[in-house]
């Protein structure tokens, strides 16, 4: 079988386009997704971790071995273009690949986690502050779901626990102190 010049040229082009492809489906969604958001006087401290396969993984610590500094200016970048309003400021930036092992289960997971503070989410005094949730909710969950649709796991504790863009997802609000709350509004009782 003989090949012409642009049937090479072709050959060539889709066996570059499928490696371009392949090398894509690493960058895939996380297996699932845990933030944490824990109330210290006016401060909320913001936690995400997100689960991935280990191919996933090891992709994400290579690009973050690359260029540190670089890789978490994305995040942040991307945080603040999602989350932050102009009232709303994030600091104290901190990220950590994590591969943990359970001799129990023999199973390991591979997890990227990272921490920031939020300032300015908060209002009144550290003894009876009003915290607003709708920079992280809507963002996440659109309006239809709401604080409304979290359980308290206790009087100081409220969760969220369904699937955000098909991936499974945990939102826990923390506090100190016992609380009430409204569709997007938490205060102390």
């Amino acid at each position: 079988m003989k090949i012409n010049g642009l049937g090479l040229r072709m050959i060539i082009g889709i066996s570059l386009l499928l490696v371009l492809l392949s090398s894509l489906t690493v960058m895939a969604s996380p297996l699932r997704k845990a933030i944490t958001v824990t109330g210290e006087g006016l401060i909320l401290n913001y936690t995400e971790e997100k689960y991935f396969t280990e191919e996933q993984f090891n992709y994400e610590y290579k690009k973050y071995r690359k260029n540190k500094s670089q890789y978490l200016a994305d995040f942040v970048e991307n945080f603040s273009s999602i989350f932050l309003t102009s009232s709303l400021q994030a600091h104290d930036w901190f990220i950590s690949f994590e591969s943990r092992y359970s001799m129990r289960t023999r199973e390991s997971k591979c997890l990227i986690l990272i921490k920031c503070k939020v300032e300015g989410a908060a209002t009144g005094g550290v003894e009876r502050p009003y915290f607003r949730t709708e920079w992280l909710l809507i963002p996440l969950l659109g309006r239809s779901i709401d604080l409304y649709q979290f359980n308290y796991q206790k009087d100081k504790i409220i969760a969220y626990h369904g699937k955000v863009k098909g991936i499974p997802m945990s939102i826990t609000f923390k506090f100190s102190k016992s609380i009430n709350h409204c569709h997007y509004h938490i205060w102390y009782r």
